[in-house]
């Protein structure tokens, strides 16, 4: 479930940073307008990235933080595809947000699994190679996506289907049941 999540998410990520500045092109936008979208991007990426977690420290349920990067990745999946041109700066600001403070917190929703930190650190990599291999496939798709118009409508709506999925998949993180999960690294109290 954290392979597959972990590799949806960065899918989206992978697929943005690769297609967003060539798709506003494509709408007529200038490259160096389109090339700003993807540095306000980045910038609120790594923002959230940082932010999110401090904000859901307190929370040992990680669930919200979790749905609420998942809400912002769907809602800029869902603008760019239908209304792309009515606020392109907001839009990269909540694929932003959305996709830095999911890896951030995905990060740290596997370690939460296992109190050990060496086996937690290994479950970390498992999610992360695993991911990282579901991930790389995400522009791939999104070109072969991509309509004869040069519009990538299906590629967008297919990244806002996979946040919907990882919507899903998410859901099930309750900690309660991580002992359930890897019942060999939850002493019985």
């Amino acid at each position: 479930m954290l392979i597959l999540g972990f590799g949806c998410v960065n899918a989206g990520y992978a697929s943005v940073v690769t297609w967003l500045a060539p798709f506003y092109q494509s709408l007529g936008m200038p490259s160096a307008q389109s090339g700003s979208l993807v540095a306000i991007l980045s910038l609120f990426q790594a923002s959230a990235a940082l932010i999110i977690p401090f904000l859901a420290a307190k929370n040992h349920d990680r669930r919200f933080w979790l749905m609420l990067t998942l809400v912002s990745q769907f809602i800029g999946f869902i603008a760019i595809m239908a209304i792309p041109m009515s606020a392109p700066y907001l839009w990269s600001i909540f694929l932003g947000c959305g996709l830095g403070g999911c890896f951030s917190m995905m990060m740290i929703v596997a370690l939460d699994h296992i109190p050990d930190p060496s086996q937690a650190g290994a479950l970390s990599a498992l999610m992360q190679g695993g991911g990282f291999i579901i991930a790389a496939f995400g522009p791939l798709v999104a070109v072969l996506l991509r309509q004869p118009d040069g519009s990538f409508t299906y590629a967008w709506a297919f990244h806002a289907i996979l946040v919907i999925v990882t919507i899903g998949l998410f859901a099930r993180l309750n900690p309660r049941h991580y002992a359930k999960a890897y019942p060999a690294n939850h002493p019985t109290q």
